[in-house]
């Protein structure tokens, strides 16, 4: 399915605002509508991502292989085990690795990068470079980030 089809049924089916040049790949799976996709994000293959409660991902965003994003979760201590809805945001030119785990509530701060396997469980400060599970800081990235996340269906042709 082309992806103009793609966007026409996630927005017009599934009622997720999707932005311009944004790219979503085969195989992923979404759950409820409470989803704002911003401009140039790009979701790879395999990516199960949760709109049960809010969800937004900003502009540039790439978001890797295999990626897990959970916006509800159960009360542990609750003799019903009832779910709760915490939002999740991932901020404009964020890099999520490959497998990695966004668990609700957490905030992923501009320009950072979460680590391809890591866990995240509590808000990722801007530009920050985390890693492990849970996610822990591991280093800084420069807050000059001027690119626009594209995908090219033969993504070689960008490599140096």
């Amino acid at each position: 399915m082309p992806y103009f089809a793609r966007h026409f049924y996630m927005r017009k089916m599934c009622g997720i605002k999707v932005g311009k040049h944004t790219s979503v790949h085969w195989g992923c799976f979404f759950t409820g509508n409470n989803i704002i996709i911003d401009d140039n994000s790009v979701i790879n293959r395999f990516c199960y991502v949760d709109g049960r409660g809010p969800l937004y991902i900003g502009k540039n965003v790439n978001i890797s292989h295999y990626t897990i994003i959970h916006t509800l979760t159960h009360v542990t201590n609750s003799p019903s085990f009832h779910a709760i809805a915490k939002p999740v945001a991932l901020m404009d030119h964020c890099w999520i690795g490959a497998r990695a785990i966004i668990l609700p509530g957490v905030t992923v701060g501009e320009g950072s990068v979460v680590a391809a396997g890591s866990v995240v469980v509590k808000d990722v400060p801007p530009y920050t470079i985390v890693g492990g599970n849970p996610a822990k800081i591991i280093g800084q990235r420069t807050r000059d980030l001027q690119y626009k996340t594209t995908y090219f269906p033969f993504f070689d042709t960008d490599i140096q």
